[in-house]
């Protein structure tokens, strides 16, 4: 799961309304959660979806490393 997304749906109350914000299916969104790849031209309208809540470097963390993404990892410390 990735926790970034799961954060990005926690501040904007749905999937749904996360994906209408990106402009993205929810399908889209909820594939994202489970770990599929996030295209780059993405990223932005995330963080622009989140009001700067998430970061750039934030989804790109969680995409290089997926570990980095859960925050109670020990890979997360590392």
């Amino acid at each position: 799961m990735n926790h970034v997304i799961e954060k990005a749906i926690s501040i904007t109350g749905s999937q749904s309304e996360l994906a209408r914000r990106i402009g993205v299916g929810q399908s889209t969104v909820s594939k994202w959660l489970n770990g599929a790849e996030i295209s780059s031209r993405y990223i932005s309208a995330l963080t622009v979806a989140t009001n700067g809540q998430i970061s750039h470097a934030e989804i790109l963390g969680s995409l290089e490393r997926p570990d980095a993404a859960k925050p109670n990892s020990s890979a997360a410390l590392a």
